[in-house]
């Protein structure tokens, strides 16, 4: 899958470095958790957290600045970090569905790939926690039910790292 040069780099992802010209240089790589990628001469260098462009002229410059005239260099994503959820509860094979690395995803996609709400589950109220970028966990009441047949009730989408909870129904 080819992404776009506004593509944010991120820990493990693969990269495919290309330096015109200069086989000894090309090299595939995964970036580090610490957000570098380590080079050829240049040795490491961050790009987490870079746009996909933002990296390959930070790579060029650094490559001008002391080795190559000029250097062609080009930088392509060859795989992408696994971003998740995860769907439990009363659905028919509960388990953890990947976020597409170029879109969002949606409520009612991650529920399709468990194959619904089982008989038992109850899709008016679904709940999903998700914690936010300071680390504090909150929880939204969902109606499934609501998103999937009233045309003015938007789909929600989801986030690295929920968790989508399923209950039964009271009988």
């Amino acid at each position: 899958m080819v992404v776009g040069e506004n593509y944010v780099l991120k820990p493990s992802d693969v990269v495919s470095v290309d330096v015109y010209q200069e086989d000894d240089l090309n090299k595939e790589v995964r970036v580090e958790g610490d957000g570098t990628i380590a080079l050829a001469l240049i040795g490491k260098v961050k790009v987490a957290g870079m746009t996909v462009a933002e990296a390959q002229s930070l790579i060029k410059d650094l490559y001008n600045r002391d080795y190559l005239v000029d250097p062609q260099v080009s930088l392509l994503v060859i795989q992408f970090s696994q971003k998740v959820v995860h769907v439990l509860g009363s659905v028919n094979n509960p388990g953890v569905v990947n976020i597409p690395p170029d879109r969002d995803l949606k409520l009612t996609e991650a529920i399709a790939a468990v194959r619904g709400v089982s008989r038992l589950g109850n899709p008016k109220s679904m709940t999903i926690k998700r914690v936010d970028d300071d680390g504090r966990a909150r929880q939204i009441e969902v109606n499934f039910s609501r998103i999937v047949t009233d045309p003015n009730v938007k789909d929600v989408i989801l986030q690295e790292g929920d968790t989508i909870w399923v209950p039964e129904r009271i009988i």
